[in-house]
């Protein structure tokens, strides 16, 4: 079956997991995705949990190539050429360094889709300086800010700043990819970890900047005793989803047998549940106390209650939901891949290559370009690939 990004051919410069989770997206849709590492390989495959760099590296091919070598550089330059896109996370200076800047590439092919991913951006004092999802994006952005208040932060579950804003460079590069066919002209495209991280809590800053003080650090609810969570007879946590609150009021009422509480004043409205909250939930809290989670379940598809669980790793591995909406894809060695959020073409069962070896590619790319098994011979003598 034809993918969607057939014959697009993506190059990455690129380290850690935001970038290279950008491009694993697009060699699922299709595209041809050649990683290019230096010689010692990109460091995430030096994590303790190699299955990280395993879910961000799936579905591309490798090479590895000394780039502070003159013929390394001349090698990267002969895949810029042929190449439609180009993601890199490397810090501006040391593109500019490198010759890899976006002036020179687009100068050089100018129907090069230029993906650049950064901490802070690309311009001004913060632009080298080295970012990591823990830092631009859940600390500087406000998103551990939002959570906590005041206290101790949480920490980060990894690479979750990383995908998201993989998930913004994939949106820029398909839209670049979709403007050049009407232009024929590559672009520009540019995302960063703190600006992704001020957008996830865009909520929140647009209400503060526009003078609507949002209160961090909540807990149980969000503001609605209604969309908040609970905790079941056998100790496990759920989240009910009653954002329209006076809409599932009576329901929740109803399943918890407390229709009395229909006629308590203090929750006769919706400013009346929001201002009694920590009341309402107290007496909630002792009513979900009575029954097994299992056993709410069955109450909640009674009483047409929306809700979630809060679910572990094993739990969601488990839950036939998750199957069912396409989360996990099968990978070629036995293994599992967690899928891209978004379907393009029913392509949710196919089996997706696993990450390459260190230059696993290197003289199939190199034969493509079109060196001889000679060229490749000295290239390996004079140190220039492995």
């Amino acid at each position: 079956m034809n993918q969607p990004l057939d014959g697009v051919k993506v190059l990455e410069l690129a380290v850690a997991l935001a970038a290279p989770s950008a491009t694993a997206m697009l060699g699922d849709w299709g595209a041809d995705v050649v990683k290019v590492e230096p010689l010692s390989g990109d460091p995430q495959r030096g994590n303790s949990a190699n299955t990280y760099f395993s879910q961000d590296n799936r579905s591309k091919r490798s090479i590895a190539l000394d780039l502070t070598t003159d013929e390394g550089c001349d090698v990267m330059l002969a895949l810029v050429d042929r190449a439609d896109v180009f993601v890199t996370n490397i810090r501006p200076g040391g593109l500019q360094r490198l010759g890899m800047d976006p002036t020179t590439l687009m100068e050089r092919n100018p129907r090069l889709v230029y993906g650049q991913l950064t901490g802070y951006g690309a311009e001004g004092d913060a632009a080298d300086r080295p970012g990591y999802d823990i830092g631009a994006f859940w600390s500087r952005a406000g998103v551990a800010g939002a959570l906590v208040g005041s206290g101790e932060p949480p920490v980060p579950r990894p690479g979750l700043g990383d995908h998201t804003t993989g998930l913004a460079l994939v949106a820029a590069v398909t839209t670049a990819l979709f403007d050049r066919e009407r232009t024929g002209q590559g672009r520009l495209v540019s995302t960063s970890l703190v600006r992704t991280g001020a957008y996830v809590i865009s909520s929140d800053l647009a209400a503060h900047v526009n003078g609507e003080m949002a209160e961090a650090g909540l807990r149980r609810a969000l503001y609605n005793p209604l969309l908040a969570c609970y905790c079941s007879g056998d100790g496990r946590w759920f989240f009910l989803l009653g954002l329209e609150a006076t809409r599932h009021w009576p329901n929740i009422a109803a399943a918890v047998d407390r229709r009395d509480l229909l006629d308590d004043e203090r929750f006769g409205d919706f400013m009346g549940l929001i201002v009694n909250s920590r009341a309402l939930i107290e007496i909630l809290d002792e009513e979900f106390a009575k029954r097994t989670l299992d056993e709410w379940a069955d109450v909640f598809t009674t009483h047409d209650i929306w809700w979630d669980p809060v679910q572990s790793f094993e739990e969601v591995v488990q839950d036939p939901v998750m199957r069912e909406a396409g989360v996990f894809r099968p990978m070629a060695g036995d293994r599992t891949a967690i899928a891209a959020p978004a379907d393009v073409s029913p392509l949710r069962d196919s089996i997706v290559t696993p990450a390459p070896e260190l230059g696993q590619h290197t003289e199939e790319i190199l034969l493509e370009l079109g060196h001889s098994w000679d060229d490749i011979t000295g290239l390996m003598e004079r140190g220039v690939i492995p």
